[in-house]
């Protein structure tokens, strides 16, 4: 059995875990002193793994509804 979370679950996982990274992402570039590849890559590989979590089909985000869901794409 798969675990899978709703539409309204994901979308709020989904935008925290973005919002997130970014915040981390912005408090991290002074450190950097220049290094910008190592903010970029942070930033490609938060998208990454969020990117995974949705091809299993553990998040099933409807980005609030502006995206359209299976029932859609069935008809």
């Amino acid at each position: 059995m798969k675990f899978q979370l709703g539409r309204k679950a994901s979308d709020m996982i989904a935008s925290v875990y973005i919002i997130g990274t970014l915040f981390l992402r912005i408090l991290l570039e002074p450190q950097l002193n220049g290094h910008y590849f190592f903010s970029v890559a942070l930033g490609a590989f938060g998208l990454l793994f969020l990117w995974a979590l949705v091809k299993a089909k553990v998040l099933n985000p409807s980005f609030f509804g502006l995206w359209p869901g299976e029932e859609a794409e069935a008809a």
